[in-house]
């Protein structure tokens, strides 16, 4: 059984004729007539009586008639409520964070909800970028903020700002530990490459650039453990954004490299027909954050 059977049976009920009917669909009046038969023998009812001048339901027809209007009722919320969604206006919206949760990205965020209300925002966070891109790509993400992403097919990225990053260490070196070379001899603690080969990579250039590859440390995980942990007790440094750093440890300073480093931070959206909602959350960033639109395959 077809939508377009459907339709053609309940215009010629209506019409009870079924070169009206025709007219009324604007197709020609074979059609109309081979489609109504095809479901007359599909159900195995006789639907309209024929036998006269002006076309009558039967009264299977009739009690059909009624399942039959509700069926396209049904299709035809389903149809525009599919409308919607595509404009961008209901829905679920997918989100992905590897990036810290700055204001400007709460203020994208709340833009969203604000344009379009009636769209379900749902916001994951995850340490891991690589990970942030896979999900997009096998589309179990509309949308993902990300630092200094890697190449990653089926995926289109949009820079949105340059993201600062402050040292963190033991409070011993907070006098000297704006020169890099200064903490060639204590450990590093950073993400696995794994998981954001990017960041972990421009880190990398930054203490060779200062004459010196920096020595393993713990992974990074969790900040505040890292902070209040081996950080604290002068066992390793750490680069962090700005945005996500407290200043609660005493024992931990917190110092602005020199010459700055800076992270990358852009949005990831599929590559072909982002959700008309991604795309607004698009532009909400790109305006709150002050980024030159650009945007580059990946």
């Amino acid at each position: 059984m077809e939508v377009r059977q459907l339709r053609y049976f309940v215009t010629v009920a209506e019409c009870e004729h079924f070169g009206r009917a025709a007219e009324a669909l604007n197709i020609v009046q074979p059609a109309v007539s081979k489609q109504v038969a095809r479901l007359e023998r599909e159900l195995g009812l006789t639907l309209f009586d024929r036998s006269r001048r002006r076309v009558r339901l039967t009264p299977d027809g009739q009690a059909f008639l009624i399942h039959a209007r509700r069926a396209l009722r049904g299709i035809d919320r389903a149809a525009a409520a599919a409308a919607e969604i595509a404009a961008g206006n209901t829905g679920l919206l997918r989100v992905g964070s590897s990036v810290v949760f700055s204001p400007r990205i709460e203020a994208a965020l709340a833009a969203v909800r604000d344009a379009h209300p009636g769209i379900t925002l749902q916001v994951t966070s995850s340490a891991s970028t690589t990970g942030q891109l896979a999900a997009l790509a096998a589309n179990d993400l509309d949308a993902a903020f990300v630092a200094a992403p890697p190449d990653t097919p089926g995926v289109r990225v949009h820079h949105l700002w340059d993201e600062p990053l402050l040292l963190a260490v033991p409070a011993a070196y907070a006098s000297t530990a704006s020169n890099l070379t200064t903490l060639a001899e204590l450990p590093l603690a950073r993400p696995a490459r794994a998981d954001n080969p990017g960041v972990y990579d421009l880190i990398t250039a930054a203490c060779q650039a200062a004459g010196f590859t920096p020595g393993v440390g713990p992974t990074l995980t969790r900040v505040q453990d890292l902070l209040a942990g081996p950080v604290a007790s002068g066992e390793c440094w750490t680069l962090l954004p700005a945005g996500v750093v407290s200043h609660d440890f005493t024992a931990v300073a917190l110092v602005q490299p020199d010459p700055p480093i800076r992270v990358p931070a852009a949005l990831a959206l599929p590559d072909a027909a982002p959700r008309a909602s991604a795309l607004s959350l698009l532009t909400a960033a790109q305006t709150r954050t002050g980024a030159v639109v650009a945007s580059r395959p990946r």
